[in-house]
């Protein structure tokens, strides 16, 4: 009888796997110092919600470890396995919280009963995992461990601002996001609506929470598994910030073994967009980690050295256009941005005839519908329109009219001064080329001159001709291009481009050191490594400036991990001296009102508020009575919010100053603040009981 095959492979590359994974170690331990040293309260939260997030990495791991047998990847390393398998369980897992949630079943005990099942499936399909030829990973002396942990020990920086950070509550960080605005009106606040209404549902006063909720989706998931919105809200922030490590690991596994994986990991881990964003609910390191496994899976196929994988292409080319279709369920853009423009690149550059390459981009398309599914049929069924709410004068779509879609229009549009050409190239330029959140800059007679290895190191090999490099300066280039004429151009849209410019990286230091002559090689290590430390201290800059401004309100960074409580005890209407217990608030203009603990009605800027649209054309009376039948008590005007608005994106004309005197005579009170409280710009007013007859 044989011996069944050992889970870990052979003594020799279990060991070489062992040796692969020592230079993890260096900057996970200098974190680990750094955290404890800064901020020792986060260990407490990490014990808590960063075990949960991990304990959901690890469940997603085990839901996609069978699609990945299923689609038979046996070309693929064993670090891209992983990588596969998490991306593809984390859209089952996603789906599935989807479908529990849509029927009203998702709860603490479903919750756990989803997670014990995918670590289930993770351990067996550990147990059972065959060894094979690509499982030994590359063979390194002591000596050269040595000195890749080394080189590897700027990441510790990064990593523990991001421990620190998404450790802290939502709303803390960072003043250059409106401390978390995005997570607070929609990435958090909509899951925090699923999770007190007990379903999901289509939220008509809340745009956002239509866009594609793969990301979401599991942050709705730690609420219900930590049965508690605002646990889950720090967990959801510990998960975004471990998708960032995910991230570059994937970007590692998928390039040149050596030292190019090594000056991967510090221009792709290194650059401070993603230790900065770990720190938030958002989505965008979910966008990048898919970004990358899907890039991974088509480089395979792109080289000549790729023959061999060629009967192995349907499957590859199905598993890619699945991880792109799961990026563009992460956000809208990533659709264009990751599976239109890296589908594109890779038709173009790959070798093989026409016919061939159009099959593998059909099968490669379709993979992409099917990840992206889940959403569209969301979207149908809500709203009737698949991509809600773009592309409204095609598929119309609920609670929309063509008024608020010109608004949408409007609101996402550059600037008149930025909308020519030149300003579309001087965005460019500040947004990336002299942006410190890709890597460090110099400056020099008042300009800023790129120094980031992750934007210097692709152009340094572009000597160098291969159509692996040439797929991915086309999927960079024509993710510009759509960036800079398809988007309102913010920096932080550019995210999942990282992934072809450290792809692009590690391919130049392995030509170089393919070439023969150590000094070029050495150089492009001491670049990336000058570059991890100083995009590290430019970071940690960020982090000192706000440690500085919370310390001024009596809260240094390191007293608030894990204190939710004060955020919610600081909200200036948690005062029961101006929202009594029992009000149900009807808010105008703030629609942040994660941390109020009352019911409460807001309205995202692009949706119609439906008071406003029913006290448009009626008297003031009208509108106060119409408060009156939906058992509004209070009523909060954030004139701050209101005026900042109609200056951006616009805002009703009804809502003036002289209106609201109007009310007050109509039966609204002014409920002043205490002395020792308020917000500038914030007045609240009680609803009047009608006067008696």
């Amino acid at each position: 009888m044989s011996a069944a095959p050992s889970p870990t492979g052979s003594p020799a590359a279990s060991q070489n796997v062992a040796a692969s994974a020592v230079p993890l170690l260096t900057p996970l331990s200098l974190a680990a110092v750094l955290v404890t040293a800064l901020s020792p309260a986060s260990w407490l939260v990490a014990a808590q919600c960063g075990l949960v997030a991990l304990l959901v990495i690890a469940a997603a791991r085990g839901w996609g470890a069978w699609p990945v047998r299923w689609l038979r990847t046996e070309t693929l390393k064993p670090l891209q396995r992983h990588c596969l398998a998490l991306a593809l369980g984390l859209g089952v897992l996603a789906t599935v919280v989807l479908l529990l949630g849509v029927a009203g079943v998702l709860n603490n005990i479903t919750a756990w009963l989803l997670v014990a099942v995918g670590v289930a499936l993770a351990y067996a399909d550990w147990r059972t995992m065959p060894s094979s030829g690509a499982a030994a990973a590359e063979p390194a002396s002591a000596r050269g461990l040595t000195w890749r942990a080394l080189a590897a020990l700027p990441l510790g920086l990064p990593l523990a601002i991001a421990a620190m950070g998404a450790s802290l509550p939502p709303g803390v960080l960072w003043s250059a996001e409106g401390q978390g605005y995005d997570a607070l009106i929609y990435h958090l606040r909509g899951p925090q609506e699923y999770f007190d209404a007990g379903r999901i549902s289509f939220l008509p006063h809340n745009v956002y929470t239509s866009f594609p909720q793969q990301v979401e989706s599991l942050y709705l998931l730690l609420m219900h598994l930590l049965g508690d919105v605002y646990d889950g809200a720090i967990a959801s922030q510990w998960l975004h910030a471990l998708l960032g490590g995910a991230a570059v690991l994937a970007l590692v596994a998928w390039s040149p073994p050596g030292w190019p994986r090594v000056v991967v990991a510090l221009v792709g881990g290194g650059a401070p967009w993603l230790a900065y964003l770990g720190c938030l609910a958002y989505v965008e390191l979910g966008t990048l980690f898919f970004a990358a496994v899907a890039g991974g899976l088509l480089l395979d196929l792109v080289p000549d050295e790729a023959r061999a994988a060629r009967a192995a292409w349907p499957r590859l080319t199905l598993a890619a256009g699945l991880c792109a279709g799961l990026a563009g369920g992460t956000k809208y853009t990533a659709l264009v941005l990751v599976a239109a423009a890296l589908g594109a690149a890779w038709l173009i550059a790959a070798r093989g005839n026409w016919a061939w390459r159009g099959r593998a981009a059909a099968l490669y398309m379709l993979g992409a519908a099917i990840a992206f599914s889940p959403w569209a049929i969301r979207n149908v069924a809500f709203t009737g329109n698949p991509v809600y709410p773009f592309a409204y004068r095609w598929f119309g779509g609920a609670a929309w009219s063509p008024e608020q879609d010109a608004q949408w229009q409007r609101g996402h549009l550059l600037p008149a001064s930025q909308a020519t050409p030149a300003g579309r190239l001087a965005t460019v330029y500040r947004e990336l080329v002299a942006s410190p959140m890709y890597g460090p800059i110099l400056a020099a007679g008042g300009l800023a001159l790129p120094a980031a290895p992750l934007l210097l190191l692709p152009l340094v090999g572009l000597a160098q001709r291969s159509r692996a490099t040439a797929a991915l300066w086309l999927w960079l280039l024509l993710g510009l291009a759509v960036w800079a004429l398809a988007t309102h151009m913010p920096g932080r849209f550019l995210l999942p481009l990282i992934a072809p410019l450290a792809l692009l990286s590690g391919l130049t230091v392995r030509d170089l050191v393919s070439r023969g002559g150590r000094w070029r090689p050495i150089v492009l290590v001491g670049l990336a490594l000058v570059g991890s430390v100083a995009s590290g201290l430019h970071l940690h800059s960020i982090w000192r400036e706000h440690d500085a401004t919370w310390a001024q309100r009596g809260w240094p960074l390191r007293d608030l991990a894990g204190r939710t409580d004060v955020m919610l005890a600081g909200h200036p209407l948690a005062d029961e001296r101006v929202l009594p217990a029992g009000a149900c608030v009807w808010m105008v203009g703030e629609a942040r009102v994660f941390y109020l603990r009352r019911p409460v009605h807001y309205t995202i800027v692009f949706n119609r508020d439906p008071w406003l649209e029913a006290a448009r054309d009626g008297s003031p009376a009208a509108a106060v009575e119409w408060l009156r039948t939906q058992n509004v008590t209070h009523v909060v005007f954030s004139w701050p919010e209101i005026e900042r608005l109609r200056s951006t994106y616009g805002f009703p004309d009804l809502v003036t100053h002289d209106w609201v005197s109007d009310l007050e005579t109509a039966g609204l009170e002014r409920v002043p603040w205490p002395p020792e409280g308020g917000v500038a710009g914030v007045e609240v007013y009680r609803v009047a009981p009608p006067a008696a007859p």
